[in-house]
């Protein structure tokens, strides 16, 4: 398949076309309506998606390593298995997505909106020698779920997890202070 251009992806999403597997490195969809689209193990490797609207988009192992998501709405978006090395999603609504299985090594979730967000199993690491951490910094995590999760180096500083549930992640070495988890369902063990 040769190389989409910005309208054709919008065209195809309008179309309920899929865009399954389809190479959209670096792709400029900037504010871009393409909520419900199909872009299953798409690659979006450094694609600017900045302030577009994926609300219920299946994204389902795709490759968003790098991809800058600031201020995109990813409401209910499934990222089951999605690689999101890096990836810049500050101020992102993510209510109610679901991340099982993702890989989110340095990605930045700065004052995002994680509501509800399921985020069971997913991975973190550092993704390159520089040493960037995965960063929640300020995100809204109410209500969210978190798996047996290692969340080891990840940064949870102002972070609200009220009626968040951490009963089987692994809380030890997180960066957080010590009162982040007084509202959230956590075993006492765990941090």
């Amino acid at each position: 398949m040769d190389k989409l251009n910005r309208d054709e992806i919008i065209t195809r999403v309008r179309n309920h076309e899929g865009l399954e597997e389809a190479d959209l490195t670096q792709v400029d969809l900037s504010g871009a309506e393409v909520s419900s689209g199909d872009f299953a193990r798409a690659k979006l490797t450094g694609a600017l998606l900045k302030g577009a609207n994926l609300e219920r988009a299946n994204l389902h192992e795709a490759d968003l390593s790098g991809a800058d998501l600031r201020g995109a709405n990813l409401r209910n978006a499934y990222l089951v298995g999605a690689n999101l090395k890096g990836a810049n999603l500050e101020g992102a609504n993510l209510e109610g997505a679901f991340f099982s299985g993702a890989y989110l090594g340095g990605a930045n979730f700065r004052q995002a909106d994680l509501r509800g967000a399921r985020l069971g199993v997913v991975k973190f690491g550092i993704p390159h020698p520089l040493g960037h951490v995965c960063t929640f910094a300020g995100a809204n995590l109410e209500g969210a779920f978190f798996g047996a999760t290692d969340l080891r180096g990840v940064d949870l500083r102002g972070a609200n997890l009220k009626g968040a549930f951490l009963y089987e992640a692994g809380l030890r070495g997180v960066i957080a202070a010590p009162d982040t988890f007084k509202n959230a369902v956590t075993r006492a063990e765990a941090y």
